[in-house]
């Protein structure tokens, strides 16, 4: 069984800009604490998320939905 969590990269524009129109610079990624039990769960959740965030800060955004174990049987290595 996986567990998926949400990686958000944002990009920045410079701080003197008025309607910047690029190019845009990597500022860091996020990671969302919430974990979803499916792919299809993180993609909807992101296309949510990000959508709110554009009511307030309309910059380039990325996202990327990544699988793990969600659990480690014993013996396994780590």
């Amino acid at each position: 069984m996986k567990i998926w969590i949400m990686v958000l990269s944002i990009y920045v524009a410079p701080s003197e800009s008025v309607d910047w129109d690029g190019p845009w610079k990597f500022e860091k990624p996020r990671v969302q604490e919430q974990t979803f039990n499916t792919e299809i769960e993180c993609r909807s959740y992101a296309v949510h998320f990000i959508g709110r965030l554009h009511q307030v800060m309309t910059v380039p955004m990325r996202f990327k939905c990544v699988s793990f174990d969600a659990s480690i049987h014993k013996g396994e290595p780590f």
